[in-house]
């Protein structure tokens, strides 16, 4: 027994002797051809997956701590390393030094153990590798099947811990520190127009399941967004609704800051995957005087710049623009017409969405959101009001939040809106903007139908009431005129208000005649309809200056 330990005790020494004093490659080397002799004598094959290869990164090395750093909370290990930065959401675990775990793929088990070491030399530099062991009859397994999965769950695993970071472009880089965005707009929060609102998701959603789609037609795999409109409508808001809603990375761009369209190209290759990169008021950034005197004008207020449109061309859809894949461009503009229309076509610029003032509809999500309130009475004033008086979403939303009170907070923002129209010099609003018929508000009156009730024996014109008399005409005019239609059309010049049904089958002498009074009553029924839509609209304005009275006492 004294002489088993003195040999294990030798190699022991022999080991650290060998570590301590021979040169690194030489140790790989002997350790390499040390594990080549012995893989002879075993079923067992290992992989090794290095940090760094060559002095850059290891995906697999990445890919390997993410994936296995996931199924670390759920298995018994006695050390875990856990880690919480700004640049993550989540928690994120790792294996500590010299451990190991099992993981179960297919039913095969693949034994992974992690190891770290000191570089020999002046400048010592710590070297993380993983192992990865399993039998040698599952290698084409592990190669085609195990590694890309993991490559494959990785990003996921990235994308979801992910925070969402802005970067700016200074002296021709992006800068190296991005800062961290938590702006908490989302889709579900932002004030839109709902149908607009879907058609963006669903855009969205649809180019980022449409990865293989792109690569089998041949595009490259990227997304052009245009947003135009007034300013103050939610250009900036949509554009960090769609970053939350993707995860992705914001990358801001003034053009007026790029010195040439070859630092322009440099910018967009340095830009990481699946990010958005956004360049605001393109329409002041750039302009054509002549194209067909092919001059084109640099970018304004800086004389040094020379980007020019070619260049800014060649950088939405030109071969650089290939590089990199899930890119979106969105650009930003209050005036569309003063853009050139090569930058608007398809394939640079594929959706055009035109961001105007806060609509009713907009307004009740407001409401909905700030108040809680999805109905009130002070809403039929607020519709009349919006269209006229053009404000943004946002200054709808400024005079919501003041305060938590729904009637004081309407009423206040009743108040800025007829302010505003004061400054404008409308004094009236009109009641045309008022929602259509098939979205009533309580604006508007429901139109109920209007039909001659028939007796199972007969038709019984007596139940057949006008519903008011025309304008300027009276009652009594319009029931005399009714009732001579009836009496010149029956034998003698009597009224017979129990017509027999025979009598309106078309072989009858008299059939003509009741089908004739029965069209003209149909159109004193559409003038009555036309007086009760008139009635109506006065209604409202008279409503609207109720509304008037009472918020000023």
């Amino acid at each position: 027994m004294n002489s088993l330990w003195a040999f294990l005790a030798s190699i022991a020494l022999i080991r650290t002797t060998l570590y301590s004093y021979l040169p690194e490659r030489l140790r790989l080397y002997i350790s390499s051809r040390f594990e080549e002799w012995t893989s002879r004598f075993t079923t067992e094959e290992t992989m090794v997956f290095k940090d760094y290869q060559s002095s850059k990164m290891n995906q697999l090395f990445q890919a390997a701590n993410l994936y296995l750093g996931e199924s670390l909370p759920t298995i018994s290990i006695p050390r875990v390393t856990v880690e919480k930065t700004e640049s993550v959401r989540n928690l994120t675990f790792s294996m500590e030094k010299n451990t190991e775990m099992v993981d179960v793929f297919e039913n095969v088990p693949m034994k992974w153990r992690y190891f770290s070491d000191y570089s020999q030399g002046m400048h010592k530099h710590e070297i993380r590798w993983y192992e990865l062991s399993f039998h040698k009859q599952y290698k084409g397994l592990v190669t085609k099947s195990y590694l890309p999965r993991i490559l494959e769950r990785a990003d996921k695993i990235k994308e979801k811990n992910r925070v969402v970071q802005l970067h700016t472009a200074t002296h021709d880089f992006w800068t190296p520190k991005p800062v961290i965005i938590q702006h908490p707009m989302t889709f579900e929060t932002l004030a839109m127009n709902g149908n607009l609102k879907k058609e963006i998701v669903e855009d969205l959603d649809r180019f980022m399941n449409s990865k293989e789609y792109y690569q089998r037609i041949g595009k490259v795999w990227k997304r052009g967004y245009l947003l135009y409109g007034p300013p103050g409508t939610g250009k900036s808001s949509l554009i960090a609704a769609m970053a939350n809603h993707l995860n992705f990375d914001i990358y801001n761009l003034n053009l007026s800051a790029v010195s040439s369209d070859l630092v322009l190209q440099n910018l967009l290759l340095s830009m990481a995957n699946r990010s958005i990169l956004v360049i605001e008021d393109i329409d002041c950034s750039i302009k054509l005087q002549n194209r067909e005197s092919g001059i084109e004008q640099p970018i304004k207020y800086h004389p040094q710049n020379k980007v020019t449109l070619s260049g800014l061309l060649n950088f939405f859809d030109g071969i650089l623009s290939c590089c990199g894949e899930g890119k979106i461009l969105v650009a930003t503009t209050n005036y569309k017409d003063r853009i050139d229309s090569a930058l608007l076509r398809a394939g640079r610029m594929d959706m055009h969405i035109y961001l105007t003032y806060c609509s009713f509809s907009a307004f009740k999500q407001l409401a909905l959101k700030y108040l809680n309130l999805s109905d009130h009475s002070l809403f039929c004033h607020i519709e009349m009001l919006l269209p006229e008086a053009k404000v943004s979403p946002a200054e709808v939303a400024g005079e919501l939040v003041k305060t938590r009170d729904p009637e004081v907070s309407l009423k206040g923002l009743i108040k800025h809106l007829e302010e505003k129209l004061a400054a404008d010099g409308i004094s009236e609003v009109s009641p045309k903007h008022l929602s259509s018929p098939s979205q009533p508000s309580k604006c508007q009156v429901k139109e109920s139908s209007i039909s001659l009730p028939l007796e199972s024996n007969g038709t019984n014109m007596d139940y057949v009431k006008s519903p008011g008399p025309k304008p300027g005409v009276s009652a009594d005019k319009e029931n005399s005129k009714t009732e001579s239609k009836l009496t010149e059309n029956r034998p003698g010049g009597k009224v017979d208000n129990n017509f027999n049904k025979k009598e309106f089958i078309p072989d009858q002498p008299s059939c003509h005649n009741i089908l004739q009074v029965i069209e003209d009553m149909e159109k004193e029924l559409l003038s009555y309809r036309e007086a009760i839509i008139t009635l109506e609209k006065k209604s409202c304005v008279t409503l609207n200056k109720l509304a008037k009275i009472k918020a000023t006492i």
